[in-house]
């Protein structure tokens, strides 16, 4: 706890500090290294529909314009090369349904990439059961879709587990194998009546949950390593940030920022004498 309490604690300090620093570069003419311009609020950015609105999506979202509305579509052509960002705003507000669309045919793809790469896991991790969801496809459909479900229930933070994590992958695979055992002993000592038979049975029950302990003893120590490391992180980006903040203190630094934001806003139209 006292560790989350701390990574928490850094990760405040890196966001509060972490700003982009302008230092100056030896040598003629002076530039800054980062813009501290850049650290302006996010607001101020255009939203993500108008920088992500390629040349492509905006044909595609004039074409659905143009068989709903030609008359909408023509307004909207002639003001493309006048005035871009309403135009941009305008396709925006009248194109919703084409957006829509797009958005969900991003959706499905991304849906579609991650179930194609758990199929392939499947096969290579657990060949049974992949074997038997294939021949569903060809059979019912509908029962596939509700077989794949169960599977993804079942296996899928593994899955992922693995993706990111190989050895907790591993760890997981086999403390599900264990499981599995540890279920089925269980219920052949419910219904064994000999007490020989369920003394042995107990004993490898006993054996199975003790390695699970050490299993999920592993997975709260690979938790753990991977939160040090974050920590770790965090704690060079503060130290990063406060030499940036160093930096950024000196009056030269300063003054060369402040006099490129202004050419930058004036387009070098108003020149100012700075010694």
């Amino acid at each position: 706890m006292r560790l989350l309490r701390v990574a928490a604690f850094l990760a405040g300090l890196a966001l509060a500090g972490g700003f982009a620093a302008a230092i100056l570069v030896a040598g003629e003419p002076k530039q800054v290294k980062n813009d501290i311009w850049l650290d302006e609020p996010k607001e101020s950015q255009p939203p993500w529909w108008q920088r992500d609105l390629t040349d492509d999506v905006a044909e595609r979202i004039l074409k659905g314009i143009q068989k709903r509305d030609p008359a909408k579509a023509k307004q909207l052509l002639e003001l493309r090369p006048k005035d871009p960002e309403k135009f941009k705003a305008l396709l925006r507000e009248q194109g919703q349904p084409e957006l829509d669309q797009i958005i969900r045919e991003r959706l499905d793809a991304r849906r579609h990439e991650r179930n194609t790469k758990f199929l392939e896991w499947l096969k290579a991790n657990y060949p049974g059961e992949e074997q038997a969801l294939s021949k569903l496809k060809e059979k019912d459909s509908q029962l596939y879709i509700s077989e794949f479900d169960r599977l993804m229930k079942q296996y899928g933070y593994i899955f992922e587990a693995d993706s990111s994590c190989p050895e907790l992958g591993t760890v997981l695979k086999t403390d599900f194998e264990f499981k599995k055992r540890a279920n089925d002993l269980v219920k052949q000592i419910r219904n064994e009546k000999a007490d020989a038979k369920k003394q042995t049975l107990g004993m490898e029950l006993q054996d199975i949950v003790a390695k699970r302990y050490d299993l999920i003893m592993r997975r709260k120590e690979i938790a753990y390593e991977q939160l040090l490391k974050k920590l770790d992180e965090l704690q060079k980006q503060v130290r990063e940030s406060k030499d940036e903040m160093g930096k950024l203190r000196d009056p030269k630094v300063k003054q060369e920022n402040v006099r490129q934001r202004i050419q930058a806003l004036t387009e070098n139209k108003v020149r100012l004498k700075w010694d």
